[in-house]
């Protein structure tokens, strides 16, 4: 919802959509390459995580970008090294962490808890986005 809210304001943005279950499937290498390719606007094929943070470093420093990351985990931050090099963004920025680790708490300026959702929850917000109304 915030990033349908604000996405407008961003030339360069990349949306990582549960990124556990993405990198189970296709690696780690593949969400750098995603980043690179959706904030380039072009193809980019990486051989390793190190490579990645290399060209993350040098082609997007200081670009103002909107980055979600949905369901990230402790092990995934080492892939942009959000921790140690948050100066390679531009000002303005927007980086939204969704997840269930509490150790990433260190790497975030603003923290907003959200209960989980029970089944009826859930599929009222997924028929009011799929269908405008309470109930499909």
């Amino acid at each position: 919802a915030i990033y349908n809210q604000i996405h407008g304001t961003f030339m360069e943005k990349s949306f990582f959509e549960d990124m556990t279950r993405v990198s189970q499937t296709r690696g780690h290498v593949h969400l750098q390459e995603q980043l690179l390719s959706d904030v380039l606007k072009t193809k980019v094929e990486i051989s390793s995580v190190e490579m990645g943070r290399s060209m993350i470093r040098e082609r997007l420093s200081l670009k103002r970008m909107l980055i979600p990351l949905d369901d990230m985990i402790h092990e995934y931050y080492p892939l942009l090294d959000l921790r140690k090099n948050r100066g390679w963004f531009g000002a303005g920025t927007v980086i939204i962490i969704t997840t269930r680790d509490e150790d990433l708490q260190s790497i975030v300026d603003s923290v907003f808890r959200i209960d989980p959702m029970n089944a009826n929850e859930s599929l009222e917000l997924l028929s009011w986005h799929a269908f405008r109304e309470a109930k499909p």
